[in-house]
């Protein structure tokens, strides 16, 4: 039987709930996906995105999840290699979110010159700001008079 190697993040990590909005930060590491502790429905195991994050002010970085509106915001800002994502300057920024039925406190990092809003479906997306956040591509039809058409 072969058994690969696990690598296992140590550290404090960040807790939404106990972080401020307007905070600066960096990355201090690369960005790599990690075992999570959920599961996906057919019982594998789900991965995270996972880089360490130094706070204005602390002298030990903590480990931080990246969510896919984060993600989506630094490659269109420094590229898709997330070694390039690490020493620039990023607000931290919180909403409170219902997971699952729990409330918990998301956290999206903002590159200097981008801005958090809401796509056309409503979902949280990091822009360049003042560029026009998409529309979807295919629109969906409605059937306004019950015909099917």
């Amino acid at each position: 039987m072969n058994y690969p190697k696990k690598e296992n993040i140590g550290g404090e990590w960040v807790k939404g709930s106990e972080v401020q909005s307007g905070t600066r930060c960096k990355l201090a590491s690369e960005t790599k996906p990690m075992p999570s502790q959920f599961q996906n429905k057919d019982g594998s195991v789900k991965m995270q995105d996972v880089a360490k994050i130094l706070f204005s002010g602390d002298a030990e970085p903590k480990n931080i999840s990246l969510n896919r509106a984060t993600i989506n915001g630094l490659v269109d800002a420094y590229g898709e290699d997330s070694t390039a994502w690490q020493g620039h300057v990023l607000v931290l920024e919180t909403e409170k979110v219902r997971v699952a039925g729990k409330a918990v406190t998301a956290i999206y990092l903002v590159p200097d010159g981008y801005e958090r809003v809401d796509d056309d479906n409503g979902y949280t997306v990091i822009v360049k700001i003042g560029s026009k956040v998409a529309a979807p591509e295919e629109l969906p039809s409605i059937d306004h008079d019950g015909d099917g058409f």
